[in-house]
């Protein structure tokens, strides 16, 4: 396969049918496209990683810059956003950036996009990585949240859920644009996604404004989702890194559907949660790099 490592630190944008999908690329080494935000995502994994591998951070159309949305073209209406249309995005940046063989790294629902994006142009894809990421549909999901939550968490935790969502009054989301609340919201539920629940998660949405209809769209796209959905099964490396206490993603749901992944490794960090990547970056660099140099020997 080629191997192609891109100008360290540039940054740019590649349009896909009425977005333009930002992009930023940090380290040398073997190219790992990292998709979903190109704001957010870099703040999460450490200095070292990008000593050995290059990181291009891509946004999806969700997290595009909305100034840049083109009401006009009905190939951006958010109605007609598939998962095929998230997975030819995933192509055309991988063309434009003439990336060869990669990995490709989601997170949260971007794993899913990532998989699907493996299911579909599995000749391009190394490996795929999923973190923090649910393996099924939001509807199986949010039941498996409410027990894990109610068994496992913590009354400190619990009470730190209340007291963070009771701060959000309706007279302060009257305040608040739609977008704004939905950040809010995420950094509220802090306890259910970090191994320390005071964590304040707000500074990683500095800058990062979500164009609600395609959120929006993109978790209908995901509320029934399934690993053996088809139309083929994904047969490339997919490593799995799942947080113990991520509460959002709950470890246990891999449990019931990992083996749908016929290539998987699975790896549970115990002193995290939804964000395994920024909470034991050590481990976590490890783990990704020693899976990676399994794939033909992709580091070295």
């Amino acid at each position: 396969m080629t191997r192609k490592s891109i100008a360290q630190d540039a940054a740019g944008t590649v349009e896909v049918g009425g977005a333009l999908l930002r992009y930023r690329i940090e380290g040398h080494g073997p190219p790992c496209l990292v998709i979903g935000s190109s704001v957010c995502y870099p703040r999460v994994f450490s200095p070292g990683l990008r000593e050995h591998m290059q990181l291009i951070f891509a946004d999806l159309r969700h997290f595009a810059d909305p100034r840049q949305f083109d009401s006009a073209d009905p190939a951006f209406r958010a109605d007609r956003i598939s998962l095929d249309t998230c997975a030819d995005d995933v192509e055309r940046v991988r063309q434009a950036l003439e990336l060869g063989g990669v990995v490709v790294m989601g997170h949260s629902m971007h794993g899913p996009f990532a998989l699907e994006y493996a299911r579909r142009y599995p000749e391009h894809v190394r490996g795929v990585v999923v973190t923090g990421a649910a393996p099924c549909g939001s509807q199986e999901g949010s039941a498996e949240i409410g027990r894990l939550w109610e068994a496992d968490a913590s009354e400190e935790r619990k009470e730190i859920l209340a007291r963070r969502l009771a701060e959000l009054t309706p007279e302060v989301r009257a305040t608040l644009a739609a977008e704004e609340i939905l950040v809010r919201e995420y950094v509220a539920l802090g306890s259910m996604r970090f191994y320390d629940p005071t964590y304040d998660c707000s500074w990683l949405w500095e800058d990062v404004v979500p164009d609600l209809p395609v959120f929006e769209r993109l978790e209908d796209l995901l509320e029934t989702y399934d690993l053996a959905q088809g139309p083929t099964e994904i047969s490339v490396p997919v490593l799995i890194a799942a947080g113990r206490y991520d509460y959002g993603a709950p470890y246990t749901l891999w449990e019931k559907h990992k083996h749908k992944l016929p290539r998987h490794t699975y790896v549970l960090f115990d002193r995290s949660g939804h964000f395994p990547s920024f909470e034991e970056p050590e481990r976590f660099d490890q783990t990704l790099l020693a899976w990676a140099d399994g794939i033909d020997g992709l580091i070295g």
